[in-house]
């Protein structure tokens, strides 16, 4: 605690750089740099910070288990923008496969005000902060469903730490925690809407992406996505490696163009890509 006051004067440089270099302009610049501050203090001084873990950014307010996994997920969602992209309309259709607390959800809704959401959560944990935050923000056209997609249905072991409400949770063992429940599967071919094109596919399901984009692809649903955003993670040595060149074949073969829009840093087991992928028709 010593060490921030006495550094504080070039935190708050370092802040305001971030918040320079970010895309953002204006009083949305200015937002950066209050967000981030916010979070340092809350984070350096929790002293001063008692009970409920919640931060107000861009004129909503967002719930999480702690002020580092808010950070983390600003800094991802709203600075580094991995899901961003162009739609043809102002009321796009947006599927977002694991949507953890809902900054996802803000996220597109900062942007896409009048965007209907369908959003997908398999953590117990997670998916009560992403209940409480979308209902505290009064957010209308968003449709929550407390299940995996998987490319069968039934029920599979769901693994994260301790606490579920956090960025580890996933169907391989070795990507998060000891700590596992039993949470519902369901395909995503159940959810989609009968016949209305569907602006964006977001995936960030930690293991699942291969085998609910090849269930899409084989009962001729996939097409029906303008855009598919993939956060694909690649399991390094892993058996399931060679998944990564069936998905881009499968992308290939109906008829989307793609490329890796964003590499995160390796982890011991696994390298994080994000995968952006559109019809040709719709470039």
């Amino acid at each position: 605690m010593l060490a921030a006051l006495l550094t504080s004067p070039f935190q708050l440089l370092r802040l305001a750089w971030v918040a320079y270099r970010s895309r953002y302009r204006g009083r949305e610049q200015w937002e950066v740099f209050r967000v981030m501050t916010a979070f340092w203090l809350k984070i350096n001084f929790p002293w001063a910070y008692t009970g409920v873990c919640r931060q107000r950014l861009f004129g909503f307010e967002v719930e999480g288990s702690s002020y580092k996994l808010l950070l983390q997920l600003f800094k991802e969602m709203f600075l580094a923008e991995p899901y961003a992209f162009e739609p043809t309309t102002t009321t796009p259709l947006l599927i977002d496969g694991g949507a953890n607390i809902g900054m996802s959800v803000v996220y597109f809704k900062k942007h896409f005000p009048q965007a209907r959401i369908l959003a997908f959560e398999p953590s117990p944990d997670a998916f009560r902060l992403l209940t409480r935050n979308v209902a505290a923000n009064n957010l209308t056209g968003v449709e929550l469903h407390n299940v995996a997609l998987a490319p069968t249905a039934g029920e599979i072991p769901f693994y994260t730490e301790a606490d579920g409400a956090t960025l580890n949770g996933s169907l391989r063992p070795y990507a998060a925690g000891t700590h596992s429940v039993r949470v519902p599967a369901r395909r995503l071919a159940d959810y989609l809407p009968a016949t209305a094109p569907i602006d964006l596919l977001k995936l960030d399901v930690e293991g699942a992406e291969p085998g609910i984009l090849a269930d899409l692809a084989q009962a001729g649903l996939l097409t029906r996505f303008q855009h598919v955003l993939v956060e694909y993670h690649y399991p390094i040595g892993a058996a399931e490696s060679s998944q990564l060149a069936a998905c881009l074949q499968t992308f290939n073969d109906q008829g989307f163009a793609y490329y890796f829009k964003m590499v995160y840093p390796r982890t011991a087991h696994s390298q994080d890509i994000i995968l952006h992928c559109w019809q040709l028709q719709n470039r």
